[in-house]
């Protein structure tokens, strides 16, 4: 794939160079040699990875060869430990991590003060310290590690949250790219492809002047027959990177996650797509107590029983639960019966988490009625009937009626349901309740009888100035309006945004990686398309609130 989203450019090496000798930097290709002490134990595993780690230095593969010395460095002490350190440290160099550099090697002095290494080391940091002074301080720097799948099926739902992401960090660092395409393409600009950059370990805000600070105020650079354009539009008090890692199976989110946390250092994790490759990203995170933000999982066991994992998509019953809340103290509506159809897991779990809130609640549910299959909707007052607890004098008394959809072909469930209500003898004005499957129906009249009132967890009004800001931006990034995409890519798209906007406001970099209260003392965020609010929890709490009345679509809350 191109690499649109982070193409290192390399600049003239330093002048310093000229002042110490290029084998104790990073240019010779020169391979330290560990002394051989018999008292230090050989560990095979541990050299193979030194020896990759080496060649991918000499091959320029910097990032790559800081993973692979890294992780050499971490097995008990053994005959290259110290050499994989050193090299790590020039890696870190090479790559202008020049804090991290000069934090590595100190290190290393630290704990291993006889190193015969101890000089070419001093040599490094102090080339580092040069870089630091010549390009002036960098600014404190908030790590996002994304963990996202790349294969076929899922690369554009990828590229639509990664692009939301990508914009919502470039915001906060003051940067706009505008990515040109040179004819024939002018006309009609291809998307710019996500790709898997594990072999990079920054996601430089302007790698075209060959810096990791902040851009000149325009640079520009090629990049196959792509010209980024990166202009600086302002200045933050402090900065945020990307760091990609591809997602997949379980095992190969485990191995992304883990190597996010341990090899990029980041200070939150945003990903994966899904819950089961969710739980598996949440296994590794919670174990390393750091931060993890899942963007569109829904189940609830992703983030039960955990502390640092959280899940921005609230879970299929706390959707009934909330909506169950919204309708006690905002519409103050009093009895209120449920009908779902059992065949339908999230139809099922939903009524079961609004039964569940309304009993703590004490509001009275006169009947629940479970529906067999889908069927059964367009032969509702039969089903009711037939069910020898609900009399009439229940439906009499009956203010409102949850009715959780779900599944295929949720609108003309909604419609029969809508049309079987009519014939049955509910209290007068009785209202509606429904979830996100009510939104934006065709049918404004028949669901303005009954003012069907839901919850939503995604609303975009295309009407906002921040909205409009950001459809130009997008396209400015790939060449074409988020509203090209599919359903769930555009959705995805604003989503990536938010949840990236709302870490940016509720995190902040510091000496140590920020802890779960940061999130659930941050307050509830109004983003273009999602609201989010951990106040309750790991789960997000937010969502948006219509109603169908006088024949039209309202957002009541």
């Amino acid at each position: 794939m191109s690499r649109s989203f982070c193409s290192p450019v390399r600049r003239p090496a330093l002048l310093l160079l000229a002042a110490v000798a290029a084998s104790l930097l990073v240019g010779g290709g020169v391979r330290p040699v560990q002394a051989q002490q018999p008292s230090i134990p050989r560990n095979a595993d541990a050299e193979l990875l030194f020896e990759q780690g080496v060649s991918a230095f000499e091959e320029e593969r910097y990032a790559t060869a800081y993973e692979r010395l890294q992780l050499a460095a971490e097995y008990p002490l053994h005959r290259k430990t110290t050499a994989a350190l050193l090299m790590a440290g020039k890696s870190l160099y090479r790559l202008e991590r020049y804090r991290d550099a000069i934090d590595l090697l100190r290190r290393l002095q630290e704990r291993y003060p006889q190193t015969t290494y101890r000089g070419a080391a001093e040599a490094v940091i102090e080339a580092a310290r040069e870089a630091l002074r010549q390009y002036g301080r960098t600014p404190d720097t908030l790590r996002i590690g994304v963990a996202l799948p790349l294969d076929d099926q899922d690369a554009p739902l990828t590229q639509a949250l990664f692009n939301g992401v990508r914009l919502a960090v470039d915001h906060h660092n003051g940067v706009r790219r505008r990515y040109v395409f040179p004819p024939p393409f002018e006309d009609r600009p291809d998307s710019v492809d996500v790709y898997d950059t594990a072999d990079l370990l920054s996601d430089s805000l302007a790698r075209a002047n060959g810096r990791t600070t902040l851009a000149t105020p325009t640079d520009t650079t090629q990049v196959d027959s792509l010209r980024i354009v990166t202009e600086q539009t302002g200045r933050p008090n402090w900065m945020a990177k990307l760091f990609f890692r591809r997602a997949g199976t379980d095992a190969r989110t485990r191995a992304a996650v883990d190597s996010l946390i341990r090899v990029d250092r980041v200070d939150v994790v945003l990903g994966p797509l899904y819950s089961q490759t969710a739980r598996a990203a949440g296994d590794v995170a919670e174990r390393a107590h750091t931060l993890l933000v899942a963007p569109l999982a829904t189940d609830v066991s992703v983030s039960e029983g955990r502390t640092y994992v959280f899940q921005a998509n609230p879970s299929i019953p706390l959707r009934g639960q909330l909506m169950a809340r919204f309708a006690t103290t905002s519409l103050l509506t009093g009895p209120t019966g449920i009908i779902y159809e059992k065949s339908a897991r999230l139809s099922r779990q939903m009524a079961e988490g609004f039964r569940e809130e309304a009993r703590r609640r004490n509001v009275d549910i006169p009947f629940v009625l479970s529906l067999r299959n889908a069927r059964d909707w367009s032969r509702l007052p039969a089903a009711v009937s037939a069910d020898t607890t609900i009399s009439d004098s229940l439906l009499a008394a009956t203010e409102a009626v949850y009715l959780p959809m779900s599944g295929r072909n949720a609108a003309g469930k909604i419609q029969d349901a809508l049309t079987g209500l009519s014939r049955l003898p509910l209290a007068p004005n009785a209202r509606v309740l429904g979830n996100a499957e009510w939104h934006d129906l065709s049918i404004e009249e028949k669901a303005s009888r009954f003012t069907a009132t839901y919850s939503n967890d995604f609303y975009v009004d295309p009407r906002r100035a921040d909205v409009q800001r950001f459809i130009r931006s997008y396209r400015l990034l790939t060449g074409a309006p988020p509203d090209d995409l599919s359903a769930t890519g555009r959705r995805l798209a604003y989503t990536g945004y938010d949840i990236a906007r709302y870490l940016l406001q509720a995190l902040r970099p510091g000496a140590g990686r920020p802890g779960p209260d940061a999130l659930r003392s941050a307050g509830r965020y109004d983003g273009l398309g999602v609201r989010i609010d951990f106040q309750g929890g790991n789960v997000n709490q937010a969502m948006f609130f219509h109603r169908y009345r006088g024949n039209r679509l309202e957002l009541v809350q």
